[in-house]
């Protein structure tokens, strides 16, 4: 049974359809270099050099889908915390991320002076 939309739900709407467009987007991604791993594989090289250029394509989108999987949990973390009622509160200062900050990042945890202290290394 799905709850009622709140008012904080009305608030994040955007928020939350641009991070469901976003995840959607990723899984895409992620898809089609699935498949283009399947099909390096499936090709085979003929010689030393194909094999080579073969291991480099894979290992290449390899490490794009890792990279798609780690936004894609920022993205699944960020809608739970939409669903949760967190959503736009900063992890480590527990002060509001600003708007702006969230239409350009909407994923983020943090706002920008606790991405600032993380960067700096400084975790108070």
């Amino acid at each position: 049974m799905k709850k009622p939309a709140s008012r904080l739900d009305r608030k994040w709407q955007w928020h939350r359809r641009a991070l469901q467009q976003i995840r959607d987007e990723l899984l895409r991604e992620r898809d089609e270099h699935a498949s283009a791993i399947r099909s390096a594989l499936d090709r085979g090289g003929e010689d030393d050099v194909d094999r080579a250029n073969d291991k480099c394509e894979r290992d290449t989108l390899l490490a794009e889908i890792q990279l798609e999987d780690a936004e894609l949990a920022e993205v699944e973390a960020a809608l739970r915390r939409i669903r949760d009622g967190t959503y736009g509160i900063c992890e480590l200062t527990g002060q509001p991320i600003s708007p702006a900050r969230l239409r350009a990042i909407p994923w983020t945890r943090l706002s920008r002076r606790g991405a600032m202290r993380v960067a700096q290394g400084v975790l108070r």
